[in-house]
């Protein structure tokens, strides 16, 4: 038995997805299914995130070379035919490739097999392009997973967006790369996680939607992973406390537009009781920017909060009725730009 010639069809489509910042949480990693863990919060849905080319190269199929007389027949059955080959590239926002990260996707492309979404026997190509840093809690993972799953369903026109979504959330979980993202960018907009669990399978959201440019900002030298507060139990306990302190209170009125001010409120809460923002670097952060605010007397029109779990803060307009004007967010990431710091403008998506 020999294999025939691969076909190549070359079809590649491009998906992506924003990114997510959590701004309060509390964790729930103890259910033995994935699709059940997760966490209860709430944050908001970003424009900028993580574009991802999707690429079908090619497929195997066996094929049986005999000579036969005149008159007989082949009763020999075909054997095994060989896995696709996947290709993967992930690029950080500096243009540079990102080496030995792509394990998240081989990881998605297994699940998707398994699933029968995908051939076995099909190779592809993926090509993912960050336009956030990594481990500074922007959900880089969680959106570039969405992203390559909604590649392959838009190349394969096989299964629900809601099963694409409960793979990234195992797969996050798996990782110990992310609790909430996944959940929250089903969610869209500025959303309250409800429940824990994947999108479909146990959790819950409910959001609202605005349009408002915000800035973030972020410490270069600097990343946290989340794994390394949601595996201590120390933090795992003064994290969960303090989270579900908010969300209780969060959730007590509708989640509408006029409870921006809650939110902005619980947030501050939420990073002080926890003690994540006991943590030197975040500390740092949180003062430098501050004071940049209150140099160009914005701190009236500002809200600063932390992203979490990065070392990484937010700059939102203090009400949504009243959005960032151009010469104040200018103004804003120049004078953080200056000092050193991370800044992109985006926007609540």
């Amino acid at each position: 038995m020999t294999l025939q010639p691969m076909v190549r069809l070359n079809i590649m489509v491009v998906e992506r997805c924003g990114g997510h910042i959590t701004l309060l949480f509390s964790i729930w990693k103890e259910p033995h299914l994935a699709r059940l863990q997760g966490s209860r919060g709430a944050g908001l849905n970003i424009a900028n995130g993580v574009e991802a080319s999707v690429e079908f190269l090619s497929t195997n199929k066996p094929k049986i070379v005999a000579k036969l007389s005149s008159g007989s027949q082949l009763d020999i059955p075909a054997g095994p035919t060989e896995d696709g080959g996947i290709q993967i590239e992930v690029f950080g926002m500096d243009g540079n490739e990102i080496l030995d990260s792509g394990q998240i996707y081989l990881d998605l492309v297994e699940e998707l097999r398994e699933a029968r979404l995908l051939k076995r026997e099909d190779s592809y190509r993926i090509h993912v392009k960050l336009e956030l840093p990594t481990s500074q809690g922007f959900g880089m993972s969680a959106a570039g997973l969405i992203a390559v799953g909604r590649g392959f369903r838009a190349l394969t026109k096989k299964g629900t967006e809601e099963q694409y979504l409960r793979l990234a959330h195992r797969i996050e979980r798996m990782h110990g790369s992310g609790l909430g993202d996944v959940l929250g960018i089903s969610a869209k907009g500025v959303e309250l996680r409800l429940e824990p669990g994947a999108p479909g399978s146990g959790g819950k959201a409910v959001s609202f939607f605005t349009k408002q440019p915000i800035l973030v900002a972020w410490q270069p030298e600097e990343s946290r992973h989340t794994s390394k507060y949601i595996d201590d139990r120390v933090w795992q306990r003064s994290i969960s406390k303090a989270g579900e302190r908010s969300v209780t209170r969060l959730r007590l009125k509708d989640w509408t537009f006029e409870r921006w001010p809650d939110l902005m409120l619980e947030s501050r809460n939420f990073a002080k009781a926890s003690g994540l923002l006991e943590e030197n670097v975040r500390k740092q952060l949180l003062s430098l920017v501050q004071k940049q605010i209150l140099l160009l007397d914005l701190q009236a029109r500002v809200n600063v909060r932390l992203c979490m779990l990065g070392v990484s803060v937010s700059i939102l307009p203090r009400k949504l009725a009243e959005p960032l004007l151009r010469e104040e967010l200018d103004a804003i990431a120049n004078a953080l730009s200056a000092m050193g710091l991370g800044v992109l403008e985006t926007q609540i998506n």
